[in-house]
């Protein structure tokens, strides 16, 4: 009787910690100090979409429940416990979820604003992983956007490490559509979506280098040109703040990713040069 009346707790106790969408999001959000939330894509529609009147949208948006985004909420989690605590507070005030997003007409998965990171949530689709992937993949790559544009010097070396021939996408439809073909390491792409712009092919990184960090050491151990931009992409986060500075290190290291990053030979040069032209900026 006693081991019955045990195992009745047992199973009492373990009913008693479910956890809702809500309060998880909640809970990530005291965590990491950044904001989660779906809902009216109004609220949170990015600055840098916005049309005038009577011009066709170029971001449309529609809306998402957290009742609906239980595995995109386990993904943002997932991907939320690799950076160093405070980061993500310091890149990003909040981390919305919408649900089917269009650019310029093509499907996206997500995208990020000034001081927050948007992720796609297809309610239709849980139970087949792709919201758990979606979000988990999707935090660092809309994260490292922020990342990329703290880091002008990274942005010049790695532009000096593309192929000679290299065009960025005509249009965020062409990307989103056009570029399907397998991935050119021997060109240091990692996909061949990482072929439209520097930026997002500094993005796909960042989905390698947190998601998949024994690929991607395993691919600059074998491609040269991988191995320079990987230690590019290394600088950006090391140097982002000093803060995490130690942190970073610590995570290259542990992957092992650090071990088979080789610094571009234009890269200190490049700093060097630039350094003495810089001048304060006030945006207005």
């Amino acid at each position: 009787m006693k081991k019955a009346i045990f195992v009745f707790l047992l199973f009492v106790s373990a009913c008693s910690y479910f956890e809702s969408e809500t309060e998880q999001a909640n809970r990530l959000s005291k965590t990491h100090q950044v904001d989660i939330q779906a809902g009216e894509p109004r609220l949170f529609f990015p600055e840098q979409f916005a049309v005038s009147d009577g011009e066709p949208p170029i971001l449309e948006m529609e809306m998402t429940t957290l009742a609906d985004a239980s595995e995109s909420l386990d993904g943002i989690e997932a991907a939320l416990t690799t950076y160093p605590p405070g980061f993500v507070a310091e890149a990003i005030d909040a981390i919305y979820l919408s649900g089917p997003m269009l650019i310029e007409g093509a499907a996206a998965g997500g995208t990020y604003s000034s001081n927050s990171i948007i992720l796609v949530n297809l309610s239709g689709w849980n139970g087949t992983n792709f919201n758990f992937e979606n979000s988990l993949k999707g935090v660092h790559h809309e994260l490292s956007s922020l990342v990329y544009i703290r880091s002008p010097f990274v942005i010049f070396a790695w532009q000096a490490l593309l192929p000679k021939d290299w065009e960025p996408a005509a249009s965020n439809f062409d990307a989103l559509t056009k570029y399907k073909s397998a991935p050119d390491y021997n060109a240091g792409f990692l996909s061949d979506y990482g072929k439209t712009s520097v930026g997002n092919d500094f993005n796909i990184y960042a989905e390698f280098a947190f998601a998949e960090p024994e690929k991607l050491r395993e691919l600059a151990a074998t491609y040269p040109i991988i191995a320079k931009k990987l230690s590019l992409f290394i600088t950006a986060y090391t140097q982002f703040s000093a803060k995490y500075q130690q942190d970073f290190e610590d995570y290259f290291a542990r992957t092992g990713l650090s071990d088979v990053a080789v610094q571009p030979d234009n890269f200190e040069m490049t700093i060097h040069l630039d350094l003495s032209d810089i001048k304060p900026q006030i945006s207005q």
